[in-house]
This record gives structure tokens, sequence and C-alpha cells, in this order.
């Protein structure tokens, strides 16, 4: 009697049944391979754009810091380690002081009002009524205007002699028609500040108003539900949902203007007896009219080492409000 086994071999012309259940998993020694091909593969297309801020960023800021310490100026070909004594020296001017602190207060009142207006404008923009487009797009014109023509411009309608906003003034007051705006002690600083709001008001004003765009309707619906008034339904639904915004913009802002050069160093230089001079002008005057590049370095550094004081201090509070928020 001749035994069969159950298990009996298909024909070749059939197709072979899939075997059902898990996949077999890859081998551990293959994935790490696998990741490690990935790996290298991101830093080698990360190579190139590192390389560039290494060049265009690391090596003047490295240079900059070891000038810090010689001695180093136009005048001299050889440079010797001096140590910290371009920092003492510096740290013990009362120019540095008054600039440090001149500087604070342009940055602070620069941001501050940077931030209002433009959330004041987003505000009004993100209303739907006609010609909305046209005016976003007229609203940006301060911001894309280089900077240079931004300072001829407003140094010659605030001329005292023959300006615009001068003769417009006159007609209000006489005696409002001989403002010197940029060459009066008591006004030059505040004139500066003004132009620089003037021209960082929009590009603020389009963030905000990205971000209200992105504030969900419903909040604003069921606010409006339960009686809360526009001012309420702001304070309450539409600012905690840019809070984060606020943050970013504020820092960012206050390192743009922390920095700024061109702007007061195109309509004042600096003056009228350094109402306006500002750190990064300072530099700029030690630097390439003292010809002292060493002092320089040291000017440039402590302005590196405020702004990282900032900036830790900006991401602490982030951690720290986070955590409460969790």
């Amino acid at each position: 009697m001749n035994v069969t086994s159950d298990l009996e071999t298909q024909p070749a012309d059939q197709p072979r049944r899939k075997v059902s259940g898990p996949r077999p998993r890859p081998l551990p020694h293959k994935k790490s391979r696998q990741a490690r091909r990935e790996n290298l593969t991101g830093l080698l297309l990360l190579l190139p754009a590192a390389a560039v801020i290494v060049l265009l960023m690391g090596v003047p800021l490295v240079s900059v810091i070891i000038d810090s310490f010689t001695d180093r100026s136009f005048l001299s070909p050889v440079a010797d380690f001096i140590g910290l004594e371009n920092y003492i020296e510096v740290l013990t001017d009362d120019s540095f002081w008054s600039t440090f602190s001149r500087t604070l207060i342009w940055t602070a009142l620069s941001v501050a009002l940077q931030i209002v207006i433009g959330l004041a404008f987003a505000l009004l923009l993100n209303q739907r009524f006609r010609g909305r487009g046209i005016l976003r797009g007229v609203f940006l014109l301060p911001w894309v205007t280089p900077v240079v023509v931004v300072a001829l411009i407003w140094k010659w309608m605030l001329n005292d002699l023959y300006g615009v906003i001068n003769n417009l003034l006159a007609q209000v007051n006489p005696a409002w028609g001989d403002l010197a705006w940029f060459s009066d002690e008591s006004l030059a600083l505040w004139t500066v500040i003004g132009v620089n709001v003037w021209r960082g008001v929009p590009f603020t004003m389009i963030i905000f108003l990205a971000g209200l765009q992105s504030v969900p309707r419903e909040l604003t619906e069921a606010a409006a539900v339960d009686g809360a008034g526009r001012l309420r339904t702001f304070a309450n639904v539409t600012l905690p949902h840019l809070r984060g915004i606020l943050l970013t913009v504020a820092l960012i802002f206050t390192m743009f203007n922390f920095n700024n050069f061109d702007l007061v160093y195109l309509s004042t230089r600096g003056g009228p007896a350094d109402r306006t001079m500002i750190l990064p002008v300072k530099t700029y005057e030690v630097a390439f009219k003292g010809l002292q590049i060493g002092e320089a370095g040291a000017w440039a550094v402590l302005m590196l080492i405020t702004i990282a004081i900032l900036a830790t201090l900006y991401f602490t509070y982030v951690r720290r409000s986070e955590k409460e928020s969790r």
C-alpha cells in the first residue's frame, strides 16, 4: 500500500501562494548601515553651505576676536599681543557707557514702536474692505526701499531750510519751520528713531498679518457669542495666539536694531555731539577714523557678548513659559 504525504507540491504552472504573517524585520546591522549612509549623504550635502558660512562669518569673527587682544592698527604693520588692555580701556572709557545706554534706548524704543504700530496696521488690514490688497502693497514700500534712499529722502523732507515737512509745520506755527531735526541735539536721536520705525513697521505688519489670518474663526465667533467685545476678544483670544510670533519678532528686531549701522550713519554719522552715536557707528569710527583695529575689535566683541546675553535671556524666558503652559 502506497503512503502519500499530506504535503503535496504545487504544479509548476500554478502561481505560488503568498505566505501570510509578519514580514521579516531587517537585520540590525543592515539598518545601522543604511542610517549611516543617509547621515553621511546629508553631511555631504551640507558641506558647501557650511563652507560658505565659515568663510564669510566664521573666519572674520575669529579674526576680529584675535585682533581685539592685540594693538593692531592701520598705522603699524606689526601687531603685538597685549591681552585685555583693549577691553580695559574700552570699559573704563565714559564714552562706552554713554554709547551703550544710548544703543539700548535706540533698540528698545525702535522695537517697541515697530511691534505696536505694526500690530495695529495688521489688525486694520486684516479687515475686509475695498482696496485692501493695494494698501498692503503700498505699506511695504518703506521696507523694500534701499536704506540710502530712505536716509536721503528723510534728510530732504526734514531739512530746516527747504524741507517739505518744515514748510507744512510753518503754516501751523512759524517757529516750527526752523526745527533742525537731524542737527539739533535734543531732536536728532528721536528723529532717527522715528525714521527707523517708519522703515521697520511694514515688515512687522506682514508677519503679524500672517499670524492674524491663522487665528481660528471659531474662537473669535465663540467669544462674540459669549458677549465679548473687540478689545476683550483681542486680549483673550488673538493676543495669546500671537504670543510666539511676538516673541520671535521681538528677538529678530532686537538684533536688527542693535546692529543697525547704515541708517544712523547715513543720517547723522553719530552726531550732533555724539547724540546719535550707537555701538555699530562707534566701532566703525574707532576702526576707520581712529585707525585702531585692535580697539575696534574689542568694541565689536562687546557688542557680540551683549547680543548673546539678550538671546540667552530670550530663550530662557521662552523655555520657562513653555514649561508653565504645560
